[in-house]
C-alpha cells in the first residue's frame, strides 16, 4: 500500500493526504516515507519536485495552497531578492539611507508620484527595502507592506503547514547532501535537476512569512552529527592550505633579499587574521543547518541559486543576527575566495554575489555595531583585506642607479596582479566602505590605534606603486594597462575609505581621534621612508642629529610615480583638523626632517607633470599621458592633484621660503637656464621649448600654491561654483558630463541639489538638435555675463590636460571679449583674478611670496623677456606679472611663522651625500688640486686599489676629514693625486663616476648607434646630456669639474684627448671624448652678458631685505625690476590693443600695458622712492631722440606680414570651397535635368581615376546607386489611424499590406492566381528601392576597383558582404561619403524626349477627343519591329547560325567581321549587369521564389515612385521637404531601353490595345481570358506601359496614356462608390434624369448595380447614417484617383525633366491637371449641381471634367467596363474593387511618454515563441512584435528571433526598442547598429543601460529623426558604426 501510493503517478492528492493521516498515528512511519521520498543517495531516480510540492500543500493544489499563504502574508517587509541586471527603483524622495531600492510591484502601488525617483539596473543584485523603516519613509510604502498595512489577523492553522515543516528539513538535507557530492567530485557544481530543490525552498519563501518562518527556523536546527563530522574535515584542507601557501608570510618569503628585518617590518602591517580574532578558524564548527550551509556555500563559490535562498530569509531577525554571525567568523575564509583561478569573468560573478550577500547584512547599521563591539568584524575585514593585499605585494628598487649595491628596495603592490587587475579586491572594500558609511563605526575605528596602525600598513604597499622610469634613448617595448588598474585601486582601496573617516572629524569633539590618526599616518611614513632607506635633507642644512635614518640626496628625476596615498591622507586631515576641529597649524604640523621628505615625493609629481606636458617623457607612450590625465581630471583631481597642492602649501608654510625655492630650482633642473650670457653651444629648438614648459610649469605651480584654496576652508557652494564655471569656460558639456566632473572632495556631503541650484545660476541650457541625422543631447553653456567676474584662468590651468582646456578657455573667452567692445584685439592678456582670502591659520603661506630667491626668479624671467625674447613665451611673462602683482599686495600682510616640533642645526654645512660618504668632498678636493696644478699625469687606470699604499693612504685622509685635510704638494706628486682620483672615482664611488656613460653608450649602440657624422654626434651629446641632468646634483657637479679640467688640458696641449680619455675610461674612450670635447654643449656653458656683468646663476642676485616694494628700484646687472616693467610695458604700447571704454575701469587687466600700469600704482602707493623712479624712467625716454621707428617695429612688420600670409591661404581655402560647392550642386542638377541635353554632349568625372570625359557606347558612364530591400510602404494605415506599442489588436488595424493581401484573396477566388497579380500589381509585395549620390564613375574603373576588393571582411570571412548585389562588393563614394553597391549606367541617346516649353498643337479628334497622330500610329508601333539592339540571348543565337554558315564556306574574314558586328558594346555589358544585379538581388534578400524579369524590373521602379512619394509626404510640390534627389529618370531609361532590347512584350501590347478598344467606336472589347481591364491596377499598367512599349515616349503620348488610365480609374471609382450604396440609394440615383455627365454616369452604373444586387447595407456602413451627396460622391472620386495621377506625375517629372509645380492651386486634383494640360478651355454648360459651385469662379474642375470626354463617349466606356465585372451571386462585389486609395504615411508605432511605463507593460508579457517572459525583450517599433534579444530558445535554423524578425516584418530591416537598455537597434541585413536611445531624461540625455537610473521621458525631436532615416531609407548612409550580428542577434 505504501509503496503503491509513493510511485502513483497519477492523483496527486493520494500521497499528501495518506501522509497526513499516517502521521496523526505512526509519525515515525511518515519520517521513513518521506526520507525514501527525498533520498539523496539515490543515484538512480531524481528527486521529483513536482511530487514534494504536492507533498508541501497537503492534499491542496499548489495554487491554492499559495494563495491561502498569500492572503495570510504578515511579512512587514517586502525583501525580495534580486541579482544582477533586475530593474529596480529608488526614491530619493521616500529614501532615508541611499542605497534603498524598491522592486517594481512595490514602487507601482506605492505613492510615488511627483517624487524624486529613478529606475536602474542592478549591477550586482539587491533586495526590496519597502515596509523597512530604517532605510525608507513610511509614506513610501506601498498598501502591502509596512506596520499599517491592512493583514489579516487571523493564523494559518497548523494543519495546512504540517507538510511543510515535515517535508523542509528533508529538503534542506537533500541540498546538503547534493553540494557535498558536488564538492567532493571536485566540479563545484550542483545539478541542475538538484538546484529544483533550493529552488522549491525559495519558492516557499517568497510565498509569505508562514512558510517563511518554518524555512528560517528549520535552518537553525542542529546540524546532524554525520554532517557535522564530515564539517571539521571540510575546514580542515583550508587550513592546510592557509598556512602553507595562502599565508601573507609564504607569499613574502624571499622578498626582502634575506634581510629579516624589511620582511618583518611587511609582516607586522600585515597581521594574519588569526592575530588579533577572538576566534581560531580551526576550531569553527557548524553547529546549525544554516552554518553548514555557509560552509558548503563557500566552497561552491556562492552559487547564485543558493545566495538567493540564504537572503531570502534575512526577514526573519533571529536568523538575520545568526547569519551575519556565522558571515563574519568566516569572513577570511570568504575573501580567500578572490585568491583563487577563475575561468573568464566568473571572477566579476563572483565578486557581484559576494557584495549582494554582504551589503544586505553590514546596511543595518545597530546589528552591525553590535558585531564590531562584540565579533571584532572591523579587525576581520582589515585582516581579510591585508591578506588579500599581501599576494599582490612585488619588489621594486627605489634607486635609478644600475648596479647600486646600496640597493633600495620597497614592497608595493603589482598593478599587473590578477587580484589587481580584475578588481578582485573590490568586494571586500566595498565591505569596508560600508561599515565606514555608519558613523557610529567610522568613529570606532578612529579611536583604535591599533586598526588605524593596520590601515597605514596596508596604504603603505600602495604607496610609490606602478613606478615609471624615463626612457631617454629607444621608446618603450610595450605598452599595458596597469595605470588604470592603479587608479582604480587607490581610489576605491584609499580614497573612499578617507572620505567615510573625514566625513565624521567636522567637529572639535574629534580632535583626539585626527591628533591619533595624523601620528600614526607620521610613523607609516617614517616606517615607508625606512624601507626605501632615504631621508631628503634641506638644502644648506645638515641632517638631523640622533635620526637613526639614512640621509640620501633627492629623488631621482627619471622616475616618477602618481600614487601617495600616505601622504595624502597626511594632508587631508591636516586640513581636516584646521578647517573644521579648530585646531591651530602648529598642532597638525610634522617635523621638519618629515616635512622635507613628504615635499620631495609630492614635488616630483608636479615637476613630472611639467615634464610630460614639456616633452621629456615622450618616449614612454601613450600610458603616461593617461596617468597625467587621470591625475589631473576632474572626476578625481580633488583626492590626488588638490591634496598634493594642499600638502605642498603645509610643506611652505614649517619650511624656510628660499630653501623651498632653491630645492624647486633644483628638481626643475633649471639652474642652467637662470644663468646670463648666452649660450656657447648652438642653440636647440627642442631643448628651448622643453625648458620654456619647464620653466612655465614652475611659474604656475608657485602661483597655484598661493592661489589654490580648495583645502583652506573653501565651502561646499564655492567648490561647486568654483569647478563648474571652470568646466564650462573649456566648453558646452551636458548636464551627466558636468556631473561627473563634479571632483569628489574627502569629507563633503551630497551635492546633487546643490549642484542643480548652482548650475541654473551660472549656465544657460541649450535644447538638443538633431540636424542632418546625427544625435545631440541637451548641453549647458556659460553665462555670458560670468566671463567678466568668474573666469578663473588659473584654476583653468589645473584642471585643463595638456593646455589644450587652458587654450579652448582663452580663445572663448576672446571671443566674448571682442563681441563686447565690437572690435577684434591683439595680446589679450588673462583676466588674473584677486586670490581668495585665506584662513589666520594659513597666512605663513605669504612668506612665499617674501622670498629674495623667488624675486631674482621674477626679475630673471622678465630680463630675458626683454634680451632673450627666445626663451621666454608668452604664458611666462604672464604668470611672472601675477606673481609680482600677488608679491606686493601681500606686503601688508602680518605673517607668523610657526614653530615646529624639532629644530635644524648648523645651517651653514651644505647637503650631505652619506650614500657615497665623503668620496664626493674627496674627489672635488683632487679636482681642484689638479687644477691650480694645470697638470696631467699618465696612470694606468687598470692597477689594483691597494698596489700603491702612498696612494691608498692618501684616500684614506681624504675621505676620512675631507674638510680640514689639506693635499700638500711637497709630499704628494701630481701622479699621486691623479692616481687617488682615479682609485677613488672607479672604485671607491659605487656607482663608478662613469658608470652612466658607458650604459648609455651601450643604449646608442643597441639603439640608433653612436653618430659618425656632425648630426649624429650632435646626437648623442644630446642624450648625454639629458642622462648627466637625471643624476644626483654632486655627481653632476663632480663630472662637470673633473670634464672642465680635462677639457682645459686638452685646449692648452697639456694633454691629447686619448691621453685624457685612456685614463678616465679606457673601457669607451671613444664615449669619453665626446663629452669632454663638446664640454661647452653638454654643460650648457654661457658666455658674459654685454654689460659685462656675468652671474652664474639666479642666486647671486640678492636683495637686502624680503620687501620687493622697497627693493624694487635696487641696481642689478646695471638695471632693476621696475626698469624691466618699464620697458616691457614700453614694448607692448605699441602692439597691444587698445582698451574699450565701457571695460577699462574692471578688476582685470585685459591687456599687458593695463597690467603693468596697475603694478606701477600698487608700488607708488607702497614707497614714494618708486614714484621718483617711474618719473625718472618717463623723462629718459622723453628726452632719448625719436630715431624713426619704435622698439617694436620690425616685430610689428613680421606680425602684419604673417596676417597677410594667413588672409591670402584664408582666401584661397575659400576659393576651393565655393568650386566644390559649385561641383556638388552641378551633380545634383544633373540628376534633375540630365536629359535635356545628350549624355555624349557632357563630359563627367569619375570618382575613381579622376579623369573627365563624355559618355559613349565604347566608355560608358555609370552612376553609383544604392539598392536596398525595401517593405515601408506596405506599413501604411489609413489616415487618422494612431498605433501604440502597447495597444492590443495591432495585427487587427488595417494596413496597405492586409488591404491589399484581401483583394488579391478576393480576386484569386474567380482568377488563376497568376492572373490574379494584375489585380493589384503586385503592390502587396515587397521589392527593390534604388537612389543614387549623383556622382559618376567609369564602368571598367568600377570593375577593376571591385575585383581589388576581397570577398568579404577580414574578420569574417565567411559571411557574404551584406546587400553588396553588384559584382558582390560595397563602396563609399569618396566625394560624398555615401555607401553604393551597384552602378547605373547612363543612356548613350536620350530614350524620352525632353518636355520643352514651346507650344505644340496637335489636331485631335473630334469624337475621342484623342491626339489624331497617337491614334494613327499607336498599332504601328505596338507591332513594329523592335529596336536594333535586340537581346543578346536572340543575337548570340541567330550569330551562332550565321558563324556556321561561312565556316562552311571557307570565309574567315567574314566570320571575323560578324563575330565583331555582333559583340554587344560595353555599354550594352553594363545596361545588363545592372539588371541582372537587380535580379539577383531581389531573390537572394526579398524573396526566394522566381519572378520573371519584367516584373522585377517593375516592382523596382514602382518601389522607388512610392518611397519618394511617402519622402515628399503624398504631394508633388517642387518645394516640398525631400530628403535628397533621386536617379528615377535613369532609372527608368536603362529598364525601359533594356526591356525594349529584348523584343516586344505581349502583355503590355494587350494592355494599349484594350485602352484603344475602350476609346475606338469602331472596336469591340476583346475576348481575352486574362483579369478584365476594369479590375486592373491602372498605376501598374503605367508602369509596364512605359517600360515595355515605345508608346509614351513624348510627352503628349505620355499624357495620352496617362488620360485613358485616369478614365480607366475614374470608371472602376463610380463603380466602387456605387457599391457603397443601399438597395435604396442605388435605386434612387439610378432613377435620376441624369442632366449633367457626373448623375448620368452614376446614374448607369447604379442601374446595373441595382440589378445586379451587389449593394451594401447600412450595417456594413463605417458611419452610421451617412448621407450621399454629390459633393461627399466627388471628394470619395477624387481620393480614389489622386494617386494615380501623383505617381504619374512623378514619372513623367523623371521621365521627361518638366519641372513639379511649385505652389499649390484651389485643390490638388487641379494643380495635377493643370500641370498635365487637363484643364478644359471653358467649362461645359450641361455641368448640373455637382459641379456649378465649384466651377463657377473656375478656380476648380472635377475628375469628370479632367477627362474631356463627351457624353455618350463616357457613358459607352463605362458600360463596356461595367460589363467587365463578374457577377457570380456567391462572390462579394466591394472587395473586387479597391475601396480604400489614400493611405497616410508610414510611421513608427507610438511610444509612451515616460519609459517606466513601458517596462510596467512588457515586464510579464511572454514571447509568443518560446511561451516565457524574455530575459532582454525587445519591441519592433514597425510592428509591435516582441522579440527575445540574443536568446537561444528562439533560435530557428541558427538565426537569432531578431534577425528573424526583421526578414518577415521589414524585408532584412528592423528597429527594435530593448526594453532594458531603452536603447534603439537597428539590423539591416546582416549587419545590427546601436542607435542610441529616444528616451531621454530632463536633461535630454541618454541613460543607456539605465545606470544613471534617471527617470526618461520620450523625445519627439528624436523620434521623428528615426522615423524620417527609416522613411528616406537613409540608415546605411547617416549611420557609419555597423558590427556583424552573425545571425545571433
Amino acid at each position: 500500500m505504501v509503496w503503491a501510493v509513493l510511485n502513483d503517478n497519477g492523483d496527486k492528492t493520494l500521497l499528501p493526504l495518506y501522509l497526513k493521516d499516517l502521521y496523526s498515528r505512526e509519525p515515525q512511519q511518515v519520517e521513513s516515507l518521506l526520507s525514501t521520498l527525498i533520498n539523496p543517495r539515490d543515484s538512480v531516480n531524481r528527486l521529483d519536485v513536482d511530487k514534494c510540492l504536492w507533498v508541501i500543500c497537503g492534499g491542496q493544489k499548489p495554487e491554492d495552497f499559495t494563495r491561502i499563504i498569500k492572503a495570510n502574508d504578515r511579512s512587514v517587509i517586502c525583501g525580495l531578492v534580486w541579482d544582477a541586471n533586475f530593474i529596480a527603483y529608488r526614491c530619493k524622495t521616500c529614501g532615508i539611507a541611499p542605497c534603498m531600492s524598491l522592486c517594481a510591484d512595490c514602487f507601482e502601488n506605492g505613492e510615488h508620484e511627483g517624487h524624486d525617483f529613478n529606475m536602474f539596473k542592478s549591477g550586482a543584485g539587491g533586495a526590496c527595502d519597502c515596509g523597512n523603516h530604517e532605510v525608507m519613509k513610511q509614506q513610501g510604502f506601498c498598501s502591502r507592506h509596512g506596520p499599517k498595512a491592512a493583514k489579516n489577523t487571523k493564523s494559518v492553522s497548523e494543519d495546512i503547514t504540517l507538510m511543510v515543516r515535515l517535508v523542509v528539513p528533508k529538503l534542506i538535507n537533500f541540498l546538503i547532501c547534493k553540494m557535498e557530492h558536488a564538492i567532493a567530485e571536485n566540479h563545484g557544481k550542483v545539478d541542475k535537476t538538484d538546484e529544483e530543490a533550493a529552488k522549491l525552498l525559495l519558492q516557499l519563501c517568497e510565498m509569505g512569512d508562514v512558510t517563511r518562518k518554518i524555512v528560517a527556523e528549520a535552518m537553525l536546527l542542529p546540524v546532524e552529527p554525520e554532517y557535522r563530522s564530515r564539517s571539521k574535515s571540510d575546514v580542515t584542507p583550508y587550513l592546510r592550505r592557509q598556512s602553507s601557501s595562502d599565508s601573507p608570510a609564504a607569499d613574502l618569503q624571499g622578498l626582502g633579499g634575506g634581510d629579516q628585518r624589511v620582511t618583518d617590518s611587511i609582516l607586522s602591517s600585515l597581521p594574519g587574521p588569526s592575530k588579533d580574532l577572538s576566534f581560531d578558524i580551526a576550531t569553527l564548527d557548524s553547529r546549525t543547518v544554516m552554518e553548514k550551509m555557509i560552509d558548503l556555500l563557500i566552497e561552491l563559490k556562492f552559487s547564485q541559486f543558493l545566495v538567493t535562498l540564504m537572503l531570502s530569509m534575512l526577514q526573519e531577525a533571529v536568523y538575520k543576527q545568526e547569519f551575519m554571525k556565522a558571515f563574519c567568523m568566516r569572513y577570511s575564509k570568504i575573501a580567500n575566495l578572490l585568491t583563487h583561478r577563475f575561468e573568464a569573468d566568473e571572477d566579476q560573478r563572483l565578486c557581484n554575489r559576494l557584495v549582494h550577500a554582504s551589503v544586505q547584512l553590514f546596511s543595518n547599521e545597530q546589528l552591525t555595531m553590535n558585531m564590531v563591539e562584540n565579533n571584532n568584524l572591523l579587525s576581520i575585514v582589515v585582516s581579510a583585506l591585508s591578506d588579500l593585499i599581501s599576494r599582490t605585494l612585488t619588489k621594486v628598487d627605489w634607486d635609478s642607479e644600475e648596479d647600486s649595491v646600496n640597493s633600495k628596495s620597497l614592497f608595493v603592490v603589482n598593478c599587473d596582479h590578477e587580484i589587481i587587475r580584475h578588481h578582485r579586491y573590490w568586494p571586500v572594500v566595498s565591505d569596508f566602505h560600508n561599515l565606514l558609511s555608519h558613523d557610529k563605526i567610522a568613529r570606532f575605528f578612529l579611536g583604535e590605534a591599533a586598526l588605524i596602525r593596520r590601515w597605514m600598513g596596508i596604504l603603505t604597499h600602495f604607496t610609490g606603486m606602478n613606478k615609471n622610469k624615463r626612457q631617454l634613448i629607444v621608446h618603450v617595448a610595450y605598452e599595458n594597462l596597469t595605470s588604470q588598474h592603479a587608479y582604480s585601486a587607490e581610489i576605491e582601496t584609499s580614497s573612499h575609505i578617507m572620505t567615510n573617516l573625514l566625513c565624521v572629524c567636522v567637529s572639535p569633539a574629534e580632535s583626539d581621534q585626527i591628533r591619533l590618526v595624523l601620528s600614526e599616518c607620521v610613523r607609516a611614513l617614517r616606517s615607508w621612508f625606512r624601507m626605501i632607506q632615504v631621508q631628503i635633507v634641506k638644502p644648506f642644512l645638515a641632517p638631523l642629529n640622533g635620526e637613526e635614518f639614512t640621509a640620501t640626496g633627492p629623488i631621482p628625476r627619471q622616475e616618477i610615480t602618481f600614487h601617495l596615498p600616505l601622504h595624502r591622507y597626511l594632508a587631508g586631515f591636516i586640513s581636516q583638523a584646521i578647517n573644521y576641529c579648530g585646531m591651530s597649524l602648529e598642532e597638525v604640523l610634522p617635523s621638519e626632517d618629515i616635512l622635507w621628505c613628504v615635499m620631495e615625493h609630492v614635488l616630483r609629481i608636479q615637476i613630472g607633470i611639467g615634464e610630460i606636458l614639456s616633452g621629456l617623457w615622450v618616449r614612454n607612450g601613450y600610458m603616461l599621458r593617461s596617468q597625467e590625465e587621470f591625475y589631473l581630471q576632474g572626476q578625481y583631481c580633488n583626492q590626488c592633484v588638490d591634496l598634493d597642492i594642499f600638502l605642498l602649501q603645509v610643506c611652505v608654510m614649517g619650511l624656510d621660503s628660499d630653501h623651498f625655492m632653491t630645492t624647486l630650482l633644483q628638481r626643475y633642473g633649471l639652474e642652467t637656464w637662470f644663468k646670463f650670457g648666452e649660450l656657447v653651444s648652438p642653440k636647440q629648438p627642442e631643448d628651448a621649448e622643453i625648458q620654456q614648459g619647464l620653466v612655465e610649469s614652475m611659474l604656475n605651480l608657485l602661483l597655484q600654491l598661493v592661489y589654490q584654496r580648495m583645502y583652506m576652508g573653501l565651502s561646499e557652494e564655492s567648490m561647486v561654483h568654483l569647478e563648474l564655471v571652470t568646466k564650462l569656460t573649456m566648453g558646452d558639456f551636458t548636464h551627466s558630463q558636468l556631473t561627473d566632473h563634479l571632483p569628489e572632495k574627502p569629507g563633503m556631503s551630497e551635492l546633487t541639489e546643490l549642484f542643480d541650484e548652482v548650475l541654473s545660476k551660472v549656465s544657460d541650457y541649450k535644447q538638443p538638435t538633431n540636424d542632418s541625422g546625427s544625435l545631440t543631447q541637451g548641453i549647458y553653456a556659460l553665462k555670458p555675463d560670468l566671463w567678466k567676474s568668474d573666469f578663473q584662468p588659473l584654476h583653468v590651468m589645473l584642471r585643463g590636460s595638456y593646455k589644450r582646456g587652458y587654450q579652448l578657455a582663452m580663445d572663448k573667452y576672446k571671443g566674448w571679449y571682442q563681441s563686447r567692445i565690437k572690435k577684434k584685439v591683439q595680446g589679450l592678456w588673462p583676466p588674473f583674478r584677486a586670490p581668495l582670502e585665506l584662513n589666520t591659520q594659513f597666512k605663513t603661506l605669504y612668506r612665499l611670496l617674501r622670498s629674495k630667491t623667488l624675486h631674482a626668479v621674477l626679475f630673471t624671467v622678465l630680463y630675458k623677456a626683454l634680451h632673450e625674447k627666445d626663451s621666454v613665451n608668452d604664458n611666462m611673462v604672464y604668470l611672472t606679472f601675477y606673481l609680482v602683482d600677488l608679491a606686493i599686495d601681500t606686503q601688508k600682510e602680518d605673517i607668523v611663522t610657526p614653530v615646529l616640533d624639532q629644530g635644524l642645526t648648523k645651517p651653514d654645512i651644505t647637503v650631505a651625500e652619506l650614500e657615497d660618504g665623503n668620496v664626493p668632498q674627496a674627489i672635488i678636493k683632487c679636482i681642484k688640486f689638479l687644477e691650480q696644478s694645470r697638470a696631467f699625469a699618465i696612470v694606468d687606470p687598470f692597477k689594483e686599489k691597494a698596489s700603491d699604499p702612498k696612494v691608498t693612504e692618501l684616500c684614506r685622509k681624504l675621505i676620512s676629514s675631507p674638510y680640514a685635510f689639506v693635499i700638500s704638494g711637497k709630499l704628494y706628486s701630481i701622479q699621486d693625486v691623479s692616481s687617488a682620483l682615479l682609485l677613488l672615482c672607479n672604485h671607491r664611488l659605487q656607482p663608478p663616476l662613469f658608470g652612466w656613460l658607458l650604459s648609455a653608450a651601450k643604449q646608442l649602440n643597441q639603439g640608433q648607434g653612436s653618430g659618425q657624422t656632425t648630426i649624429g654626434k650632435k646626437s648623442d651629446v644630446h642624450h648625454y646630456q639629458q642622462i648627466l641632468e637625471q643624476l644626483p646634483p654632486h655627481r653632476y657637479k663632480m663630472i662637470e669639474m673633473l670634464v672642465r679640467y680635462l677639457n682645459t688640458l686638452v685646449e692648452e696641449e697639456v694633454a691629447s684627448y686619448s691621453d685624457v680619455c685612456n685614463v678616465y675610461l679606457p673601457y669607451n674612450p671613444a664615449a669619453f671624448a665626446t663629452i669632454v670635447s663638446y664640454y661647452d654643449w653638454v654643460f650648457r656653458v654661457r658666455r658674459p652678458t654685454e654689460e659685462g656683468y656675468s652671474p652664474t646663476s639666479v642666486f647671486d642676485i640678492k636683495y637686502k631685505s624680503d620687501n620687493i616694494a622697497k627693493n624694487a628700484n635696487q641696481s642689478v646687472m646695471g638695471t632693476s625690476l621696475i626698469k624691466c616693467m618699464y620697458d616691457i610695458r614700453k614694448r607692448l604700447s605699441v602692439v597691444d590693443c587698445t582698451v574699450s571704454p565701457s571695460v577699462s575701469n574692471t578688476s582685470t587687466s585685459h591687456n599687458g600695458v593695463e597690467a603693468i600700469t596697475a603694478i606701477f600704482d600698487k608700488l607708488c602707493s607702497l614707497d614714494p622712492n618708486n614714484s621718483k623712479l617711474l618719473r625718472s624712467l618717463e623723462r629718459a625716454d622723453a628726452s632719448t631722440p625719436d630715431r624713426g621707428s619704435s622698439p617694436c617695429s620690425s616685430s610689428e612688420a613680421k606680425r602684419k606680414r604673417a596676417k597677410e600670409r594667413q588672409e591670402k591661404l584664408l582666401q584661397a581655402f575659400a576659393s576651393k570651397q565655393r568650386i566644390f560647392e559649385a561641383q556638388m550642386e552641378a551633380s545634383d542638377d544633373l540628376l534633375e535635368g540630365e536629359e535635356a541635353a545628350p549624355e555624349e554632349a557632357k563630359v563627367f568625372s569619375c570618382i575613381i581615376c579622376g579623369m573627365d570625359s563624355a559618355h559613349s557606347e565604347d566608355k560608358p558612364i555609370a552612376t553609383l546607386v544604392f539598392c536596398q530591400p525595401t517593405s515601408i510602404h506596405l506599413h501604411s494605415t489609413q489616415p487618422g489611424v494612431e498605433r501604440a506599442v502597447m495597444d492590443s489588436g495591432l495585427d487587427e488595424v488595417p494596413t496597405f499590406h492586409s488591404t491589399v493581401t484581401d483583394h488579391y484573396r478576393a480576386l484569386s477566388a474567380l482568377y488563376p492566381a497568376s492572373k490574379a497579380w494584375y489585380g493589384v500589381g503586385q503592390r502587396s509585395q515587397p521589392g527593390l528601392h534604388v537612389q543614387s549620390c549623383g556622382h559618376t564613375v567609369h564602368v571598367q574603373c568600377f570593375r577593376a576597383y571591385q575585383d581589388s576588393q576581397p570577398e568579404g571582411p577580414p574578420d569574417l570571412p565567411e559571411i557574404r558582404i551584406s546587400l553588396g548585389i553588384a559584382w558582390g562588393k560595397e563602396l563609399n563614394c569618396p566625394t560624398c561619403r555615401r555607401l553604393s553597391n551597384s552602378i547605373l549606367p547612363l543612356p548613350c541617346t536620350p530614350y524620352f524626349t525632353p518636355y520643352t516649353k514651346t507650344e505644340v498643337i496637335v489636331p485631335v479628334s473630334p469624337a475621342t477627343q484623342i491626339p489624331l497622330p497617337f491614334v494613327h500610329t499607336c498599332t504601328d508601333k505596338l507591332f513594329s519591329p523592335s529596336h536594333p539592339l535586340s537581346c543578346l540571348g536572340c543575337e548570340t543565337l541567330k550569330l551562332s547560325t550565321k558563324v556556321a554558315q561561312l565556316l562552311k564556306t571557307g570565309k574567315v574574314d567574314a566570320v571575323k567581321g560578324a563575330i565583331a558586328k555582333a559583340t554587344p558594346t560595353p555599354w550594352e555589358v553594363a545596361v545588363e549587369g545592372f539588371v541582372w544585379s537587380l535580379e539577383s538581388f531581389y531573390t537572394t534578400y526579398v524573396e526566394q521564389k522566381k519572378m520573371s524579369t519584367n516584373e522585377i524590373l517593375t516592382l523596382a521602379l514602382h518601389n522607388t515612385i512610392q518611397c519618394e512619394l511617402l519622402e515628399r509626404n503624398n504631394s508633388i510640390l517642387e518645394h516640398s521637404d525631400c530628403a535628397r534627389k533621386y536617379c528615377t529618370g535613369r532609372l527608368v531609361s536603362a529598364l525601359a531601353v533594356h526591356s525594349t532590347q529584348n523584343g516586344p512584350i505581349a502583355t503590355s501590347t494587350n494592355i494599349v490595345q484594350q485602352l484603344l478598344d475602350l476609346i475606338s467606336p469602331e472596336e469591340q472589347p476583346s475576348g481575352s481570358d486574362d483579369i478584365p481591364l476594369v479590375l486592373q491596377e491602372p498605376s501598374w499598367l503605367l508602369l509596364k506601359v512605359v517600360l515595355f512599349s515605345k508608346v509614351a515616349t513624348t510627352w503628349e503620348s505620355y499624357v495620352t496614356v496617362v488620360r485613358m488610365l485616369l478614365t480607366l480609374q475614374t470608371v472602376r471609382s463610380f463603380i466602387s462608390v456605387a457599391s457603397l450604396f443601399s438597395r435604396d440609394e442605388q435605386d434612387s440615383w439610378s432613377q435620376r434624369p441624369g442632366d449633367t455627365d457626373f448623375e448620368a454616369l452614376l446614374a448607369l452604373i447604379c442601374r446595373s448595380l441595382y440589378w445586379a444586387n451587389a449593394h451594401t447595407d447600412h450595417k456594413e456602413m463605417d458611419i452610421t447614417g451617412y448621407v450621399w451627396s454629390n459633393h461627399s460622391i466627388e471628394a470619395k472620386i477624387q481620393e480614389l484617383t489622386l494617386p494615380l495621377l501623383r505617381e504619374a506625375a512623378i514619372l513623367g517629372h523623371h521621365m521627361f525633366s518638366r519641372n513639379l509645380p511649385r505652389t499649390s492651386g484651389p485643390c490638388e486634383l487641379t494643380t495635377i491637371c493643370q500641370w498635365f494640360g487637363f484643364t478644359p478651355s471653358s467649362t461645359s454648360t450641361r455641368q448640373g449641381a455637382a459641379t456649378s459651385s465649384s466651377s463657377s469662379n473656375g478656380s476648380t474642375i472635377t475628375v469628370i471634367e479632367s477627362l474631356r470626354l463627351p457624353t455618350d463617349k463616357l457613358l459607352s466606356i463605362a458600360l463596356r467596363l461595367n460589363s467587365q465585372v463578374p457577377t457570380p451571386p456567391a462572390t462579394p462585389r466591394k472587395p473586387l474593387l479597391p475601396l480604400v486609395k489614400s493611405w497616410a504615411r508610414p510611421r513608427l508605432l507610438n511610444l509612451p511618454r515616460i519609459y517606466g511605463k513601458l517596462y510596467f507593460h512588457y515586464r510579464h508579457v511572454k514571447c509568443h515563441v518560446c511561451k516565457t517572459v524574455p530575459q532582454d525583450p525587445a519591441i519592433c517599433l514597425i510592428c509591435g512584435g516582441l522579440v527575445c534579444v540574443r536568446s537561444q530558445c528562439c533560435k530557428w535554423l541558427e538565426m537569432g528571433e531578431c534577425t528573424k524578425h526583421a526578414q518577415q516584418c521589414g524585408t532584412g530591416t528592423a528597429i527594435y526598442l530593448v526594453i532594458m537598455s531603452s536603447t534603439v537597434v537597428i539590423i539591416r541585413g546582416e549587419r545590427v547598429y546601436l542607435w542610441g536611445s529616444v528616451y531621454l531624461d530632463q536633461h535630454d540625455e541618454e541613460d543607456i543601460d539605465l545606470k544613471r537610473g534617471k527617470t526618461l521621458y520620450l523625445s519627439d525631436t528624436r523620434y521623428q529623426c528615426l522615423n524620417q532615416q527609416w522613411l528616406s531609407h537613409s540608415f546605411d548612409h547617416v549611420l557609419k558604426r555597423w558590427g556583424w550580428h552573425q545571425s545571433q542577434f
